[in-house]
């Protein structure tokens, strides 16, 4: 203890003091006055030896007492301080970790580390002296101004029980940024120099870039374990779906678990849809080594055509469980939209043998067109509104952005040639291509021999078929766009007339370029970037429930039948969010290895500058009204004393 003001304490025990013992030695005058028996002088003989002057004052209670009393109320008009408060300052800044790595249940008690942080931030509102004014910052992804600049502390506290934790990943740098706009425009308004402290209530888990800070007296509290202490934890912190190149009607969903254990840790991966458990697998996690945190690849291989919501789920318990699981939306494939280009002047209509069968299949929309218009809409960019391009006898021009597939026809780098003179059949093929997947092809004959042949300088192509003669079905690719070729003309064989394998050949052409799993724009989305949705103009507000209730305002500008992209912010909380349907909508996850990892640390950078957890006792709080108290006990006691003898 610390006196902050001593030269009051002794200015008054040395005035005090010495006037409280003189009017124990001043004697009383008193009159004479008769009485009627000697056996009142005994007292009054007693009360004369006490009010003599110059005579050794006897032992006595109540002045040991009003001596005590004296002395307290001394050292509280010195001020009277302690280590371990805050930093003498008129202003108190609190700054909140609300981070998804603060949702930990490793704090005192089982609690969170955010339970932790509210309770220890409340107990430093309790320690601040009255009228020190008190602002309060909670970050995560973004910072945010809870409360402004007040001396109200029980605001303080109402503020604090308030705040919620997040499942964002933290950025402390940009809270600083805020912390620093805050403090530079007080230190301009205000005359006094004296800076701002500010309180760090997090567990280290940030990476500030040193970002300077002027106006302010930075301290930290951390909160969990030491930075040395390992963490159990194994969480999700990639997850993706793709449809395969090769094989678009393969969807696979694609997962990276981490570890951050320092032991090697086995675990069951649970995958479910719309209709229940889809599988489950064994994983072996690496352990965390030498800093390098232990991760694992884990692909599922999806049914054709689920769509729905799929989620993955780690069946283990551990720290933190919002990244025990990882959510997808996958929307039912759409149907594709294809161009027919057809010869405009031919001597035989043999278009029926493709185009009747392009009319039993699904399409969204079927639009003919002949190889004289093909030029127009190129120059007008029509294709664009076109999923696929299908060319029956007509020459694919080169660097079409659509993909295509032609018949009896050249393709770009690709030379179509035939021979009338003799007849041709498959002599081999790719049974295991998608496109070729179950075809029986033994039995087709071909009027007139075609194949192709490459030109100078073309890319390799995929041989998915060939002849006597050379292939005869090929797969090339140009720029982003592919192009299946088949060099003969159906009409030209008994393709079409002999089993199924014509139209399930057509079919699995068609679902290779145009069969893609929904769109996940709209579904997939994680707690460290805005999310969008898709929704009706007109809807006014858009309501999503979930974790936490997300809503949003639909502009009503757009076009009727449009659908309009809508910005939903940054998530706080990952989960699955439903529309007023109860229909899935919208997936978020965590993916973030740093926060999974919880790692904690014992000091931060903040002002390019370590700062030491602990570091709260670089100012002293003052307990003047501890003694107050104390005297005011010692007079009680005295009096009752006093009250006590007179009685007697």
């Amino acid at each position: 203890m610390t006196l902050l003001d001593p030269l009051s304490a002794i200015l008054t025990g040395a005035i005090a003091g010495p006037i409280l013992v003189v009017l124990y030695f001043l004697k009383l005058r008193r009159r004479r006055v008769r009485v009627a028996s000697t056996l009142l002088w005994q007292r009054a003989v007693q009360d004369l030896q006490v009010n003599e002057p110059f005579r050794w004052l006897r032992p006595s209670l109540l002045l040991f007492l009003q001596l005590l009393a004296l002395a307290l109320l001394a050292i509280a008009l010195g001020r009277p301080a302690i280590p371990g408060g805050l930093a003498a300052s008129g202003r108190v800044i609190l700054l909140i970790d609300r981070s998804l790595s603060m949702n930990a249940l490793d704090g005192e008690g089982g609690t969170s580390r955010f339970d932790d942080a509210i309770r220890i931030a409340s107990e430093t509102i309790d320690s601040l002296s009255r009228g020190t004014s008190v602002s309060i910052i909670a970050f995560a992804a973004s910072p945010e101004v809870v409360l402004a600049s007040t001396s109200d502390l029980n605001a303080a506290r109402r503020a604090l029980e308030r705040l919620t934790p997040t499942d964002q990943p933290d950025d402390l740098e940009a809270a600083l940024q805020l912390l620093g706009a805050l403090t530079s425009a007080s230190a301009d308004e205000s005359q006094s120099p004296e800076p701002a402290s500010v309180i760090l209530f997090s567990d280290g888990n940030a990476e500030p870039k040193g970002y300077a800070l002027a106006g302010a007296d930075v301290t930290y509290r951390r909160v969990g374990p030491t930075e040395s202490a390992v963490h159990d934890n194994l969480g999700i912190t990639a997850v993706s779906i793709a449809s395969d190149f090769n094989d678009p009607t393969l969807t696979r969903l694609f997962l990276r678990i981490q570890n951050a254990l320092d032991r090697e840790v086995a675990a069951t991966v649970i995958l479910t849809g719309p209709a229940g458990e889809i599988g489950r697998r064994a994983v072996r996690i690496p352990p965390n080594a030498a800093g390098t945190l232990g991760s694992q690849s884990l692909t599922f291989e999806l049914d054709r055509g689920l769509s729905g919501l799929v989620t993955a789920t780690i069946d283990r318990e551990d720290r933190l469980v919002a990244d025990n699981t990882a959510s997808v939306i996958i929307t039912p494939a759409s149907m594709p939209r294809v161009l027919l280009i057809t010869p405009s002047a031919s001597t035989d209509d043999t278009s029926w043998v493709l185009g009747d069968f392009l009319d039993e299949m699904r399409f969204e929309t079927l639009t003919r067109r002949t190889d004289a218009a093909l030029p127009g809409m190129i120059e007008a960019d029509e294709l664009s509104a076109y999923d696929l391009a299908v060319f029956d006898r007509v020459e694919v021009p080169a660097g079409l952005a659509v993909p295509t597939i032609s018949f009896g026809a050249s393709v770009p780098r690709y030379r179509r040639q035939t021979d009338e003179s003799t007849t041709d059949r498959f002599t081999a093929w790719q049974r295991t291509h998608p496109i070729m997947r179950g075809l029986v092809l033994d039995g087709v004959r071909i009027a007139r021999t075609s194949w192709f042949e490459p030109i100078e300088g073309a890319p390799p192509a995929d041989e998915l078929a060939s002849g006597r003669l050379g292939p005869i079905i090929l797969l090339l690719t140009e720029g982003r766009w592919r192009r299946l070729a088949v060099a003969f003309e159906p009409a030209d064989s008994n393709w079409p007339l002999l089993d199924i394998s014509y139209l399930l050949f057509l079919v699995q052409s068609v679902e290779f370029f145009t069969f893609e799993t929904g769109s996940l724009a709209n579904t997939l989305a994680t707690t460290s970037r805005p999310a969008t949705i898709e929704a009706t103009p007109g809807e006014g507000q858009l309501v999503l429930q979930g974790p936490v209730e997300i809503t949003a305002r639909v502009p009503g500008n757009t076009p009727a039948g449009q659908p309009v992209r809508v910005s939903l912010g940054i998530p706080e909380r990952a989960g699955v969010y439903t529309d007023t349907r109860n229909n899935p909508v919208l997936a978020v996850n965590t993916a973030s290895a740093r926060e999974s990892a919880l790692t904690t640390r014992d000091a931060v950078s903040i002002a390019s500058r370590p700062v030491t957890t602990g570091s709260m006792g670089e100012g002293v709080r003052e307990i003047w009204h501890w003694f107050v108290l104390m005297a005011t006990l010692v007079l009680t006691v005295e009096w009752l004393l006093f009250a006590r003898r007179m009685k007697a």
